[in-house]
């Protein structure tokens, strides 16, 4: 079923709904005006006042609304595949599994097996962002996964300035999996520092500037 066709049988299902519902409401509202006039021409005692034109308008209104209520279930009940098949817009899980069949695995072994280690240094980002919040729990920063270097698929570099990071590592040598955060300056002798703040991060990022201020050569 085109768009078009499936939009306009949205707006006659629309609209016959409408009127199944008017026309319970309507024959509720008779029905319950005259309710209490018949029940006491019938002899049904404990109706008092029932042929006053109050009454009579209270009983149509309630009447009128659980017919329009009732009408509404059982409409509901055989309307579903109806508007499934009218509605103009797909589903999410239509959605989704356009796009899954959109993107393909390549075919070339080689080509698969650069899609899988791109797919293995993403996942190493995404935990490094996930777990960031034991050293950034306001997630200013560390939170943000595009800003992270994956590795592997359990390391991930954040890089900060002067050749210093905040390395992620994911410690899998116990029985449960740890997430460890450490400041880094690759290439030198320093020893990776263990971090649990941004304030550490943060001293040994000044500690390491000016350390390099202090090497730099005195020009004559």
């Amino acid at each position: 079923m085109g768009k078009t066709m499936r939009t306009t049988a949205a707006i006659a299902l629309a609209g016959f709904e409408n009127v199944v519902m008017l026309a319970a409401a309507g024959a509720g509202g008779v029905l319950g005006y005259n309710a209490p006039a018949l029940l006491t021409a019938g002899g049904v005692d404990g109706w008092p006042g029932s042929t006053t034109s109050t009454w009579a308008a209270f009983s149509a209104g309630l009447i009128a609304v659980a017919f329009a209520f009732g009408v509404s279930e059982l409409l509901d009940s055989f309307m579903s595949p109806l508007r499934a098949l009218t509605r103009t817009s797909p589903s999410p899980a239509y959605g989704v599994a356009t796009q899954e069949m959109d993107e393909d695995l390549p075919t070339d072994a080689e080509d698969l097996i650069d899609r899988l280690t791109e797919a293995a240094r993403a996942g190493g980002a995404h935990e490094a962002a996930l777990y960031s919040g034991k050293v950034d729990p306001a997630g200013k920063l560390l939170d943000k996964s595009k800003l992270w270097v994956g590795i592997d698929g359990t390391s991930a570099l954040f890089p900060l300035t002067d050749g210093a990071y905040v390395q992620y590592r994911k410690n899998e040598d116990g029985k449960f999996a740890t997430h460890e955060y450490a400041f880094v300056v690759p290439g030198t002798a320093d020893e990776p520092v263990p971090v649990t703040s941004m304030d550490q991060v943060r001293d040994l990022l000044v500690r390491q500037v000016n350390h390099q201020v202090e090497e730099e050569p005195v020009s004559a």
